[in-house]
């Protein structure tokens, strides 16, 4: 007589994209979040280092890669592309954004969805979607099989997350933003679901709210205009009322699959606004030029392009093909700059600072020399950045400037990245009039008062675990921090498989010591 073997296990993997740790363990211990709370009781909690710290855009691809950037080199919307002397729209073809559960070995079924930044889809063993509701898209919604994104449409109909406008919004249009994000809350858990009904051993489905909902609903500094009484008190428990939305999507898919070990996970976090980045051209340009008479380089299309309003602007890169699309962001990024006459300039960005140096034999009108002269410039650039404090209180504003060959492993697409990364002190930036520094002068804000792109809130670089399942703990916390790269290689662990392509990260030791 045959023995029967048990049967394999299942890994439901539920990413709250800019879920912010603090904010979940704070909830999850008040009643707020019952669902996690509960599976926070019956496993381990613990908080992830995230490359999100020194990259704001690096987690999802580093997530899902299991690789570091320097590796998958993806971390902004708009990037630099050296040998196009430009910047461009993030594209698989110069970037390597091969996802995990695509390469798995044997017949392990997977289903995925609407991971944030994954690329379009292509056949492999399972289901996916992308770029359907999630905040970050890398490109226009795909499936696979290629049935699937229509079969969803007629079952769900079509919805979209709205673009984020620019600079502070109105009481109405934020109140209009929680009410989507709710709406899309449950019918992403309904989608999830529905996808989930196809043969599967691994899922990951993702959900959005508490990253648009982090950026735009922390706090009242992203308002503008008047606000009454009704509409305050609205506002003030907007941002909670997605997570205690995302809480119920969790309890949804976790409900139906009781078998399934579970992770619930963020790649980073949410918190105060600390960018200053609107400062940073011109707090670059005075350094490279020893004293406070620098001047940032501005041509009349950049010029032209700022006096826009920003939904003008959305509406005409969204229009135009790409590669024009590029050549524009590329003219109003850094269209007056003399390459001959520049040696660093800033990348787009918008938490950390980034910096980039026209090095020779890289860039190919690079006219900075590699080794002696390129660290004395990094080094310059570093000291004058940090001489830089607020114009009222003294208070600095730079934390540190890292070099990124210092934070990241070498790796294939290490010129991909920035060669500075301006970290920002943990302080609200909102309050800035001006910036000045004793020897750089004194640079004024356009928008005193306010950051100019009227996020109230931004990334944290950390994220969040909670697990459970056979084999792991009840109610303990995870030892340490481990990377969001670890959470490939553990859900393969669980999965008793291998994947064909180098995962850098390593099983959770808490989380496959029973197993």
């Amino acid at each position: 007589m045959e023995i029967p073997r048990p049967p394999k296990s299942r890994v439901l993997m539920i990413g709250l994209d800019a879920g912010d740790p603090e904010l979940i363990e704070q909830w999850t211990l008040d009643g707020t979040l019952p669902n996690l709370a509960a599976l926070r009781a019956q496993g381990m909690i613990g908080r992830l280092d995230s490359s999100a710290k020194y990259l704001a855009g690096s987690p999802w691809p580093t997530f899902y890669t299991g690789r570091d950037a320097s590796s998958h080199g993806l971390y902004h919307d708009f990037q630099w592309r050296h040998e196009e002397m430009g910047f461009a729209a993030p594209a698989e073809e110069w970037l390597d954004l091969d996802p995990f559960w695509r390469n798995l070995e044997g017949d392990v079924g997977v289903v995925a969805y609407d991971i944030p930044f994954s690329p379009t889809c292509r056949p492999f063993h399972g289901s996916e979607m992308s770029c359907w509701a999630s905040h970050d898209k890398l490109a226009p919604a795909s499936s696979y099989p290629a049935d699937l994104l229509e079969d969803a449409r007629r079952e769900f109909g079509e919805w979209t997350v709205s673009y984020e406008g620019f600079g502070p919004g109105r009481i109405e249009e934020l109140l209009g933003l929680h009410q989507e994000m709710l709406d899309n809350t449950r019918r992403s858990a309904d989608l999830a679901q529905w996808l989930l009904t196809r043969p599967w051993r691994l899922a990951i489905a993702c959900f959005s709210a508490p990253h648009r909902g982090g950026h735009r609903l922390w706090d009242r500094s992203g308002i503008k205009g008047p606000v009454s009484e009704a509409q305050g008190a609205a506002f003030d428990g907007a941002l909670r009322d997605l997570y205690v939305a995302c809480d119920s999507a969790v309890g949804q898919l976790v409900t139906a699959h009781p078998d399934a070990t579970v992770f619930v996970f963020s790649t980073h976090g949410m918190m105060v606004n600390t960018s200053r980045v609107d400062f940073l051209d011109d707090m670059l340009a005075r350094v490279l030029a020893g004293g406070e008479h620098g001047q940032r380089s501005v041509s009349m299309i950049r010029r032209f392009g700022e006096a826009l309003p920003h939904e003008w602007l959305r509406a005409i890169t969204k229009s135009i093909p790409k590669p024009l699309r590029n050549r524009l962001v590329t003219m109003w990024s850094a269209g007056a700059l003399d390459w001959g006459a520049t040696p660093a300039f800033t990348c787009r960005a918008d938490l950390q600072g980034y910096i980039r140096v026209n090095l020779k034999g890289r860039e190919p009108l690079g006219i900075v020399e590699s080794g002696r002269e390129f660290d004395d410039l990094c080094d310059r650039i570093a000291c004058g950045l940090t001489s830089f404090c607020d114009a009222d209180t003294g208070d600095p504003l730079v934390d540190s400037v890292c070099r990124a060959d210092e934070v990241f492993p070498d790796g294939p697409r290490h010129d991909r990245l920035p060669d500075l990364l301006v970290l920002w002190k943990q302080t609200s930036s909102i309050q800035h009039r001006a910036v000045r520094s004793p020897d750089f002068g004194v640079i004024q804000r356009t928008t005193p008062g306010h950051v100019p792109n009227g996020r109230s809130g931004n990334h944290r670089g950390e994220g969040f675990l909670i697990a459970r399942g056979p084999g792991i703990p009840c109610g303990g916390r995870l030892e340490g921090r481990p990377h969001i790269r670890d959470l490939a290689p553990t859900a393969v662990a669980h999965l008793d498989t291998a994947c064909t392509v180098e995962l850098s990260g390593a099983p959770i030791r808490d989380l496959v010591a029973g197993q």
